[in-house]
């Protein structure tokens, strides 16, 4: 372009930047022409004028709304300067060039607003074509670091702080290690996680579901009509911050994992904690988590259901958990932490920050989501290596009304993560904990009717019942809570309770209650009881149709569309009837009894097994028998079933002799 078409290009765009910001002002425009008409000056006072205009245009920074505006900034000197890098033909070089739009960044140009020229200059050359002059970039990420390390010392909110975690997140890839080594890490992380978390820009400490909420138009749940502008979730989701929300939580977490002090994880856990309680007490205030799938979130049409609505939730919960890995990994990696036994207490901060966020969680099947899966074990394995902390954090998760069941879905929920991690705690709490905490929260599980809702806790509790079980200090608390507990497992099935839990129950509470454990102290024959309602329920028990295997309850997620899902499958038919299943609970059983009692119940389950009519359900009864006493029994238990079945137990498992 000749010097003609330059000076009146470069007089238009200053015009269009000097124009007072309003509606009709069109950012996008102004970003490209801006562009464009910086990579093609060849004059450096030029191109320095109009860098400065830029960074102080009316037309741009007049705008209620000033990141989006910082970014609009930054792309204009990234765009620009791939532009620039493309042409190599030009009277001033590139390192001339890039020279003189760092000195148009001049002292009448706040600091911050510096990081945005060095920052959208070096972002250019992350570029597979673009090629940075080894001293230009050495002085772009020296002016780059000097000032955001300034920022994030003395700075740890606003435009400006949010500014520098916009120009740094942009270009750490691109940055040398010998500066990335300078940069302030504790710093940085005091400022990074609550721009994500709690600032405006980001995740507004969940205040966005209040917004969403207000716009709920009649008709999604009985709700009242909206009173307020729907929120829209497409401008939220466009926002700098949450459109680059999985780039910042992994700054964050190698921030962390450069800053390992503990003041450092404190504030890191600190910030989250304020996110997660603040995110889920909203959520439970509003009506957005009563609403089905299919529910209106606006009278916007291209938002028709809460599909959008829960990806950004899972967004959140993902660049928490990925902050959250890092901090686990230091503490467990830090000796200081270790010795000063601060890291008890982080974990424990962890596990209630998960438990917060579990309302989300719920619905991404956590066991599909490995860093998840590692954040919670690795913080229930510390917090067990302290006995007194573990039975701490159990009280932190205890339901706020034990002894009651939960109305709202999202407490239910609370109740179930509650259920989930004492299985893992219960070993290193005290009886009387249990029988004030534990016993009190699990039973209304246990002895209420069943609703889909109530499923998934109801089975965490007779979990958690068998782990009380099994722990020889809580013997008492849990002999007063065993008849109940055995009442509702054989009331459970096959409705409730899938034909795996059913025979694991059985075979536990056998197990259990057999001598040398401390239960079979208290009442010695406690099996044979579990043993004799396992054969009333056998003589009443459906021997000839198949039971539908049980579906464990399952979210489904909206196609990406926002489209309802595909139907789900119909539930599979299992090869064996109700019948069949105690049977099969009665022989999984036989390995944990006492000697004595072994012989009496051999006989009876053999009789079972030779009296079964049903083809297909009599191969299996008869494999799972031979399995059993073939290849399960220890050695004093084999002596004794072995002869046993050479001297007539073949035969009557075979139907041979009768019974």
């Amino acid at each position: 372009m000749d010097s003609a078409g330059s000076a009146h290009l470069l007089t238009a765009t200053l015009q269009a930047l000097q124009t007072p910001a309003g509606r009709s002002t069109n950012v996008r425009t102004i970003v490209n022409n801006s562009a464009v008409t910086l990579s093609r000056l060849t004059n450096p006072l030029n191109v320095s004028l109009l860098t400065t205009q830029v960074l102080a245009a009316p037309a741009l920074w007049n705008a209620p709304d000033t990141l989006p505006i910082v970014q609009a900034v930054f792309d204009i000197f990234r765009l620009s300067t791939i532009e620039r890098a493309r042409e190599t033909s030009r009277a001033l070089s590139l390192t001339e060039w890039i020279e003189a739009v760092v000195a148009g960044a001049d002292a009448r140009i706040p600091r911050w607003k510096h990081a945005l020229v060095s920052a959208g200059v070096l972002a250019a050359f992350d570029a597979a074509d673009a090629r940075l002059p080894f001293t230009a970039r050495s002085n772009l990420e020296a002016h780059l670091l000097e000032v955001v390390n300034f920022h994030f010392e003395f700075l740890s909110s606003g435009i400006e702080s949010h500014a520098c975690v916009l120009a740094i997140s942009n270009t750490f890839r691109v940055l040398s290690e010998d500066s990335k080594y300078l940069i302030d890490y504790p710093a940085l992380t005091g400022a990074l996680l609550p721009a994500m978390f709690l600032s405006m820009d980001g995740y507004q400490t969940g205040d966005f579901l209040r917004q969403i909420d207000r716009g709920v138009p009649l008709g999604a749940s009985g709700g009242a009509l909206a009173v307020v502008p729907s929120f829209s979730l497409t401008d939220f989701l466009a926002r700098p911050f949450i459109r680059n929300m999985g780039g910042l939580a992994r700054l964050a977490a190698t921030s962390m994992a450069s800053s390992a002090d503990a003041e450092t994880i404190n504030g890191a856990l600190s910030v989250l904690a304020t996110y997660s309680r603040s995110l889920v007490s909203i959520w439970r205030g509003t009506q957005l988590s009563t609403l089905p799938d299919t529910a209106a979130l606006s009278h916007d049409h291209a938002q028709t259901n809460t599909a959008q609505l829960w990806q950004v939730l899972k967004s959140s919960l993902f660049s928490a958990v990925v902050v959250l890995e890092s901090v686990v990994r230091t503490l467990l990696q830090s000796h200081h932490l270790a010795r000063n036994n601060e890291i008890h207490s982080f974990a424990s901060q962890i596990i209630c920050i998960l438990r917060d966020l579990y309302f989300i969680t719920h619905r991404t099947n956590p066991a599909a989501f490995g860093t998840y899966t590692f954040v919670y074990h690795a913080c229930v394995d510390i917090v067990l290596s302290n006995p007194s902390q573990a039975e701490s954090l159990a009280g932190q998760l205890a339901p706020v009304q034990i002894g009651a069941l939960p109305t709202h879905p999202t407490d239910i929920l609370r109740d179930l993560y509650f259920l989930n991690t004492l299985e893992y705690l219960v070993p290193a709490c005290t009886p009387r904990f249990c029988t004030s905490i534990v016993s009190p929260s699990l039973t209304p599980y246990l002895t209420s009717h069943i609703t889909p809702l109530l499923r998934e806790p109801f089975e965490s509790a007779h979990s958690l019942m068998l782990a009380m079980i099994g722990c020889p200090q809580l013997v008492e608390s849990s002999y007063k809570a065993l008849p109940r507990y055995i009442e509702s497992v054989f009331a459970a099935y096959p409705r409730f309770l899938s034909t795996r839990q059913f025979r694991l129950a059985i075979a536990s509470l056998v197990k259990y209650t057999s001598p040398p454990t401390a239960l079979s102290g208290i009442q010695r024959d406690l099996p044979d009881v579990v043993l004799e309602m396992l054969c009333a329920r056998v003589e009443s028990a459906d021997a000839k149709t198949p039971v539908q295997a049980y579906v464990p309850p399952r979210v489904q997620d909206l196609a990406p569309d926002g489209s309802a899902p595909a139907a789900e499958e119909a539930a599979e038919v299992e090869p064996y009837t109700e019948r069949d299943v105690c049977i099969l609970a009665m022989l999984d059983a036989l390995p944990f009894m006492e000697e004595a009692v072994l012989m009496r119940w051999l006989d009876v389950a053999a009789g079972y097994v030779g009296n079964t009519a049903r083809g297909d359900s009599r191969e299996v009864l008869r494999g799972r028998f031979w399995d059993v006493i073939s290849g399960e029994l220890d050695v004093g238990r084999s002596q004794l079933a072995i002869p046993w079945w050479s001297e007539g137990g073949r035969e009557v498992v075979l139907g041979i002799a009768g019974y």
